[in-house]
């Protein structure tokens, strides 16, 4: 037997988090003009990198939220595109640091405003105050989520 879709009214705020963030991902993946960015793990490695570079594989893993592996199969892939190049940690030859390429520099400024023109789509309608209090609540959610149960303060 077949149920009944969901109406917006049986969604709870989890379940509407959930979907804003599928369609902001399929929206930023269909407005791509690299096909590489539509990896979710090579935007978030350039995103990371456009923030601070020359950092360790093992440091970007930890930063991007990836898994180690995930992080070393998109900087190959990121790496044979010309959007990052690698140099050997002077201190610890087998640690290499990963830098942003020209090329990756230029794509990440367009993935940037690729998403600031996302985010005023999203935002379209609400006050600045409306805005302020969704990024608390939003916040709070992530930080619930963050804190170990039981370790509430």
């Amino acid at each position: 037997m077949k149920k009944a879709p969901l109406t917006d009214d049986m969604l709870t705020p989890a379940m509407l988090i959930g979907h804003i963030s599928r369609a902001q991902r399929s929206t930023l993946r269909s407005r791509e003009n690299d096909p590489i960015m539509t990896q979710n793990s090579c935007r978030a490695i350039l995103f990371c990198l456009s923030r601070e570079e020359g950092v360790t594989q093992l440091e970007l893993s930890h930063r991007a939220g990836l898994k180690p592996p995930t992080v070393s199969v998109a900087l190959r892939h990121l790496e044979e595109e010309g959007y990052i190049v690698r140099e050997s940690d002077e201190d610890d030859k087998r640690a290499s640091r990963v830098f942003l390429s020209e090329k990756g520099r230029a794509l990440e400024k367009e993935n940037m405003e690729r998403f600031q023109r996302l985010d005023n789509e999203m935002m379209r309608g609400f006050s600045e105050e409306e805005i302020e209090i969704l990024r608390g609540m939003l916040l709070r959610i992530r930080d619930n989520l963050e804190t170990p149960k039981g370790k509430e303060e």
